[in-house]
């Protein structure tokens, strides 16, 4: 017997190397399948595992939408939307509305305390008709004290951001030195202002009055200093841009 293989039995041998690679071959192919197949596994554990992405906050209550509310007829809601707005984002303007419908009682039982509590916030906030509104109380002692000092201080400041009817108010108490020192060029230059602003019923009869205990310089001097104004929100936002 010869130990030296014919070549039938390199045939053989040939074909069970092959066989045998090709298993080997498949048990690599297989394991890098499963490991694929793992990591595939994995991946898809981490995403289901990840946080999920935040849902989006709710708008913050605003006067705005409170409005909208009102327009469409949703009283309550309205209301309920402008003190939320009010007391936890200091929402000036809606401030503003709670105050008039608490004096107004439209669609409320009126209560004027609550009435000036959220005037005084709108006015503090900067909202000019709370302004205007908060000043009027003083100046007739509605739910406060009469304080002519105070109705001129709050007159002032909406007057200061545009309101034609504050700018009106406070010129008249420029005239007669009410709440403020007399000052003739300011009363006629808020006169003018209130005229130009959108107030000229009662402004322009006043205006003609007052220009008559006027020298022309005095009225020029008035008259430069109206050209001049710039509301109070409107010299900030110059400044700070």
């Amino acid at each position: 017997m010869t130990n030296h293989r014919t070549p039938r039995n390199r045939a053989k041998t040939a074909i069970l190397a092959d066989d045998k690679g090709h298993r080997q071959r498949l048990v690599v192919g297989t394991f890098a399948a499963l490991l694929l197949a793992l990591a595939a596994v994995g991946a898809m554990v981490s995403q289901s595992g990840a946080a999920e992405p935040a849902a989006e906050a709710p708008a913050a209550a605003s006067e705005a939408t409170g409005h909208d509310l009102y327009r469409r007829g949703y009283y309550p809601e309205a209301i309920e939307e402008w003190t939320k707005a009010a007391d936890e984002n200091g929402d000036a303007g809606a401030a503003f509305r709670l105050g008039e419908e608490y004096f107004d009682a439209k669609v409320v039982k009126r209560d004027v305390p609550t009435a000036v509590k959220y005037l005084t916030l709108g006015a503090e906030g900067g909202d000019d008709r709370a302004q205007q509104d908060l000043a009027t109380m003083y100046d007739n002692g509605w739910g406060v004290t009469a304080d002519v000092d105070k109705a001129a201080y709050w007159y002032l400041e909406a007057a200061k951001r545009g309101s034609a009817v504050a700018q009106y108010n406070i010129a008249t108490m420029y005239e007669t030195g009410t709440g403020v020192e007399q000052d003739i060029e300011k009363a006629y230059m808020y006169y003018l202002l209130a005229v130009q602003g959108g107030f000229p019923h009662f402004a322009t009869t006043e205006l003609e009055n007052v220009s008559r205990t006027m020298t022309a310089e005095q009225i020029k001097e008035a008259t430069l200093m109206a050209r001049e104004f710039k509301p109070l929100d409107e010299e900030t936002e110059e400044r700070d841009s």
